[in-house]
């Protein structure tokens, strides 16, 4: 799916709140760096990386597995991806995951 005929806006959730402070899934920093997975994934969908900040305005949250518990507050569709990937950086793996998921 092309980002023009896509309505839907996805979340990565890649950060949370943990109560007291911020919790990512990823503890280097070479990882915490998101830049690239959101240039290659808004060529095809409405993207977010910030759930802190967006998860009233997203429809679908992408959602490294395993991954922490956090409160999906909106209870909004969660779409899992094993984490390795997102180490990795293979967003063609990960966008395949995304891709299956809206198929359905």
């Amino acid at each position: 799916m092309r980002k023009e005929g896509y309505h839907e806006k996805i979340c990565f959730v890649l950060t949370v709140s943990t109560g007291i402070n911020f919790g990512s899934i990823f503890s280097t920093p070479l990882i915490k760096n998101n830049d690239e997975l959101k240039a290659y994934f808004s060529e095809y969908y409405d993207v977010s990386i910030n759930y802190i900040r967006d998860k009233d305005s997203v429809d679908y949250l992408v959602v490294p597995k395993p991954f922490m518990s956090f409160d999906n507050e909106n209870k909004l569709p969660i779409i899992e991806v094993p984490a390795r990937l997102f180490i990795e950086k293979d967003f063609e793996k990960i966008k395949t995951y995304i891709d299956n998921y809206f198929s359905k």
